[in-house]
């Protein structure tokens, strides 16, 4: 991109570049925000304290930790990739929103880094990820270079070990309902119905990034607090008003999605045309 000597302005991209600008300044004092008044990166080394916590505060505190952890990335990302733009580069977007990632296999922050991992571990070793055998070797490849760029510790282990078998459990759930009377039976209801039947498992998946993820923000002992909370102490009463909860969530997430392919489909439609 550096070497490209006719540079040109594509629409309003001076007007986008605004207001990702704004975006990030808001972002910002978010963050200034989150650190001077909120403590919700202290709060969870205090076990004693949150201890005392309902189930839905400690869902809100291990939810915010990892929403902090995203919106310092996207600051970190956004601004960078701003300034870029300024100077006519295309840099990769920014990290996807937490609250949008239900899907293991989109669980990154940094979108270059996890581009290369795809490249040359990956997808050379998992091809078109059919394959379970492959797939398992390619995602414990992945995160054994994953773990050695993050320096290898006994949390760094634990993280890289549960993430890898989030990706491996997708994947193995999927071929399970592709089978023929799970197939057959998915054909037969309409398409509302089985985007409720995958958000329920969605929401499941949502919780599973967020105790695997705070593993590595906070410590084992506030995970396994966490766990403990919502999925033993908590239920059913608990469990399954966060579930239900997070499974509306899901629902609004994968409605966006569908509204946006369409209107993408449609796009790509009138260009050709």
């Amino acid at each position: 991109q550096v070497s490209t000597r006719e540079l040109r302005r594509k629409d309003d991209e001076m007007k986008n570049i605004r207001v990702h600008a704004l975006l990030h300044v808001g972002a910002i004092i978010a963050v200034d925000i989150f650190f001077h008044f909120f403590y919700i990166l202290t709060l969870p080394s205090d076990l004693k304290f949150v201890n005392r916590l309902s189930d839905w505060s400690l869902a809100g505190l291990a939810y915010s930790n990892l929403v902090y952890d995203w919106v310092k990335a996207a600051v970190m990302f956004g601004v960078i990739n701003t300034i870029a733009r300024l100077d006519h580069l295309d840099p990769p977007q920014p990290p996807k929103c937490i609250t949008m990632l239900y899907v293991f296999a989109e669980t990154h922050f940094d979108r270059g880094i996890n581009d290369w991992l795809c490249k040359y571990v990956y997808d050379h070793i998992g091809e078109n990820h059919d394959n379970i055998m492959k797939e398992l070797m390619a995602t414990i490849a992945t995160f054994a270079v994953t773990t050695l760029w993050l320096g290898p510790c006994e949390i760094v282990y634990i993280w890289s070990i549960f993430n890898c078998f989030g990706l491996n459990f997708e994947l193995w759930v999927q071929k399970f309902f592709q089978q023929g009377p799970f197939a057959k039976l998915e054909s037969k209801m309409s398409a509302a119905m089985s985007r409720r039947i995958r958000a329920a498992f969605g929401a499941v998946n949502f919780w599973a990034i967020v105790l695997y993820n705070i593993l590595a923000l906070n410590s084992l002992e506030f995970a396994l607090l966490v766990t403990r909370r919502l999925l033993l102490i908590g239920f059913p009463v608990s469990t399954l008003s966060i579930w239900f909860i997070t499974y509306c969530g899901v629902q609004l997430i994968k409605e966006r999605e569908r509204i946006l392919a369409i209107e993408e489909e449609k796009c790509d439609k009138a260009k050709v045309e």
